[in-house]
């Protein structure tokens, strides 16, 4: 009766110690599918809210207070493309530039050299476009 009793503890051990890693691997898997539709449900909210943002036949120039969404979006990227317009040679100027968001102030902090046609741009300009990768 003992080696019967023995043999069921080390069957139940083996089947424990080979049910057990296949349980957490499966529970692990779902809890990662379950985090990756949350991520992407809210990736697609942020995106429609841009999107109707943009496409409004009321959309302005954003300025501060920013909304939740955008304060989102700047605060995960860090390139942008900076678009100067010049009007007396009816040219523009494109640059893709790495940028710094602070939250607490809404300010999106860029550098540039002063020798740059960008800078000569900025500085004759009263505005500027910025599309955030």
């Amino acid at each position: 009766m003992a080696k019967q009793q023995n043999q069921l503890l080390t069957s139940v051990v083996t089947a424990s110690l080979f049910c057990l890693p296949i349980f957490y691997i499966t529970r692990r898997q779902r809890r990662r599918q379950q985090e990756r539709l949350v991520f992407e449900q809210e990736r697609a909210a942020e995106r429609q809210y841009l999107t109707d943002l943009v496409l409004s036949p009321r959309s302005q120039p954003l300025k501060p207070p920013l909304p939740p969404v955008v304060k989102k979006v700047l605060s995960r990227c860090r390139l942008a493309y900076l678009s100067t317009v010049d009007s007396e040679i009816h040219s523009s100027h494109l640059s893709l530039m790495r940028f710094t968001y602070l939250p607490e102030e809404e300010l999106i902090i860029m550098s540039t050299n002063r020798m740059t046609k960008k800078y000569d741009m900025i500085s004759r300009q009263k505005g500027v476009a910025l599309l955030i990768h």
